[in-house]
């Protein structure tokens, strides 16, 4: 499999997809990976945002997953690449990881075209408008770096899971709508508590 990461990719996380007969790669929150190679990646969505960028030309790319905007309880840093978290499940530090490790394999900015998607409203309660968040912090990232976005399937309330094969773009989006299966949201209750506690301390085919 021919691959990059800065993120340990646990053998569990990789496995032989029978639907798609591709290998796959299992993103967790605040994974990335990239692939120059027939491979697929794949991620379940609640609130957090995944990222699929490739190179049209080369069909380098590959996928994210972060779950919050910025470590900056202030906000978004002004200057993108002034983030210095090693924690990409922070959105800044996971877009400037993938997008410097399409290029770092061959990629060339000029051809990058990013597809985003998730953000659903998944706390109801005690919890602010995360996915919101998020899905602005993505875009004004991506404007700001001047990658287009061709495609955008974000925000509601169901959460996703993802399929993104780099080398063709292709996307396969399955919607999660299960009301009585909330281990989504049990899940990323859990990643935000350890993110802020570590912040206190330091074309798309449906089916």
């Amino acid at each position: 499999m021919a691959r990059i990461s800065d993120v340990t990719i646990k053998d569990e996380q990789l496995y032989w997809d029978h639907r798609f007969q591709r290998h796959t790669i299992k993103l967790l929150p605040g994974d990335f990976d990239v692939i120059n190679g027939e491979e697929m990646l794949v991620t379940v969505l609640g609130s957090c945002i995944a990222a699929c960028i490739r190179d049209t030309q080369s069909g380098i790319g590959g996928m994210n997953h972060f779950l919050l905007p910025s470590e900056n309880k202030n906000g978004q840093p002004k200057n993108w690449h002034d983030y210095d978290s090693e924690a990409t499940r922070y959105g800044d530090l996971a877009m400037e990881q993938l997008i410097n490790n399409i290029i770092g394999m061959g990629g060339k900015r000029e051809n990058l075209e990013a597809k985003i998607f998730g953000g659903a409203r998944m706390f109801k309660t005690t919890f602010s408008d995360i996915g919101g968040q998020n899905i602005a912090f993505v875009k004004e990232y991506l404007k700001t770096e001047k990658i287009r976005i061709t495609k955008n399937d974000t925000a509601g309330t169901n959460a996703r899971k993802v399929y993104y094969i780099p080398s063709t773009g292709e996307v396969f989006l399955k919607r999660i709508t299960r009301t009585n299966n909330n281990t989504i949201e049990l899940r990323e209750r859990e990643y935000m508590d350890e993110a802020n506690h570590a912040r206190t301390t330091a074309d798309i085919s449906f089916f």
